[in-house]
C-alpha cells in the first residue's frame, strides 16, 4: 500500500538479520514499537 512502509519493513529485516545475534532484544523491542506505530498511523 505504503512503499515507504515496504522500505523500512525491508530494511528492518536487514537489521534483524545483521544484528539478530547480538542484539536479539533490541531488535524485538524495535519490533514492537515499529508495529504499535504502524497502528498508529492507520
Amino acid at each position: 500500500m505504503y512503499p515507504i512502509l515496504s522500505e523500512i519493513f525491508f530494511s528492518g529485516c536487514m537489521i534483524n538479520s545483521t544484528v539478530r545475534r547480538r542484539r536479539t532484544h533490541l531488535v524485538q523491542s524495535f519490533s514492537v514499537a515499529f508495529l504499535y506505530w504502524l497502528y498508529y498511523v492507520s
